[in-house]
């Protein structure tokens, strides 16, 4: 229990009246009044029943998304409470509206609501709620902490799967930027035998079945379907940059889930490696149920300082996959990045190999910056041999593997998700 600033005020008050001794028996008076109703305060106070605190909050939260927190405050008086709340909320989940000042009817159950908006991926807890309950006449405050414990998971935003459903449904999958490209090529999964029709191509048509029955018969494919896609994933230091408030590592996460979920619904099986900072394999995993226990795996991965190192990591992915994958190495390519071609050299030999590189738009900002200085113009200069640099980089690793994206942040889960159909489409997989 402790004293509210209305006690410190009315101290003070009476402190300055008794400076008039003109008045002296009138002070003594009312600090005697006043000592018997601020005693009396505290102890209207100490009666004030059992405070019962309910949280309600999903176990499940997606990264960057606000979700509201429910607390059901109950007490058994038959009066009414003025309290202030405060959740111990971890700072990580981003509380908004916190502290809570409320009134609670007489035995009755309150409730209070805030938001939350996670930053950062993993495992978090809720402990106390800690209540400050106002006296009668507000001279005094209770803390009360009562225990209520919650644990919740942050996981990758997989709302763009629900966005990406949606726009399924009627056709407009071009509003999130997934484009679906034209069939072509000869990497398709043969169907069945029929008679040849005019539009065919020559090398359709099956010579042997042709000869047998006198009459032109052409093959039909369908899209190969249980092929394997492979996501090899850097948590090095490359991946610790941010794209504004969201790490380049969050950004790959989000693309990485929608990508597999568009996979696991063609009847691809999908795996992910990861390497760097933290080394991690997730064995092939089928069906759309898989997307949960994907995101089970990846939930909690973070990026740090460890300089990655990408032939090595191509060599431990050429011993877990020996069959023929569809490669995603995903990455932020520099500009000094000499040993990721040898990689995707290396990677190409058994795998179609799709490299996703993220671009960081800063040195494209400076570039912008009107010079008006020395600093500036070094500042302009630095960024202008970077992007050159990378250039070069970024050449060398299209001529090492099939495909490469080079995209914004921001814009990489569309961008993969249509290399990966134009690659499934061109039967490049």
């Amino acid at each position: 229990m402790k004293p509210t600033k209305l006690l410190v005020v009315a101290i003070l008050l009476v402190a300055a009246a008794s400076i008039f001794r003109e008045y002296h028996s009138i002070v003594v008076v009312l600090m005697v009044v006043g000592m018997l109703v601020v005693l009396l305060d505290a102890l209207t106070l100490q009666k004030r029943g059992n405070l019962v605190v309910e949280r309600r909050v999903p176990n499940t939260l997606a990264f960057g998304q606000s979700t509201k927190v429910r607390l059901y405050i109950q007490h058994d008086l038959n009066q009414r409470l003025r309290v202030a709340i405060n959740d111990r909320c971890p700072l990580e989940l981003s509380p908004n509206g916190l502290p809570l000042t409320s009134e609670i009817e007489l035995e009755s159950t309150h409730l209070v609501e805030y938001t939350i908006n996670p930053t950062l991926r993993g495992d978090f807890k809720f402990t106390f709620v800690d209540l400050a309950v106002d006296s009668m006449f507000g001279f005094w405050q209770r803390i009360v902490h009562v225990e209520c414990n919650d644990e919740v998971r942050v996981y990758p935003d997989f709302s763009q799967i629900t966005k990406y459903l949606q726009l399924l449904l009627v056709h407009q999958t071009n509003q999130m930027g997934i484009k679906k490209q034209v069939r072509r090529g000869e990497g398709l999964e043969f169907l069945q035998l029929r008679e040849y029709r005019q539009a065919d191509p020559l090398n359709r048509i099956d010579w042997k079945a042709t000869s047998k029955r006198r009459n032109l018969i052409s093959r039909e494919f369908q899209e190969e379907r249980s092929q394997q896609l492979l996501f090899l994933v850097d948590t090095g230091r490359r991946m610790h940059s941010h794209d504004g408030e969201v790490s380049l590592f969050d950004r790959t996460l989000d693309a990485m889930t929608l990508l597999s979920y568009i996979a696991l619904s063609q009847g691809d099986r999908v795996s992910i490696l990861c390497f760097g900072q933290e080394n991690r394999w997730i064995p092939s995993q089928t069906g759309l149920s898989a997307v949960g226990s994907l995101l089970r795996h990846t939930y909690d991965l973070q990026t740090g300082t460890v300089a990655s190192d990408y032939v090595a990591a191509a060599e431990e992915l050429l011993v877990r996959q020996r069959k023929r994958a569809l490669v995603v190495l995903i990455t932020s390519l520099r500009d000094d990045d000499k040993d990721l071609p040898s990689a995707l050299r290396l990677l190409a030999v058994r795998h179609s190999v799709l490299l996703a590189s993220l671009r960081e738009n800063t040195p494209n900002e400076t570039l912008k910056t009107r010079v008006q200085n020395i600093d500036q113009a070094l500042a302009v200069l630095g960024a202008a041999k970077y992007l050159e640099e990378r250039t070069k980089a970024l050449n060398d690793c299209r001529r090492a593997c099939h495909l490469v994206v080079d995209s914004l942040p921001s814009e990489l889960y569309a961008r993969l998700v249509n290399a990966y159909w134009y690659m499934k489409r061109a039967g490049i997989t």
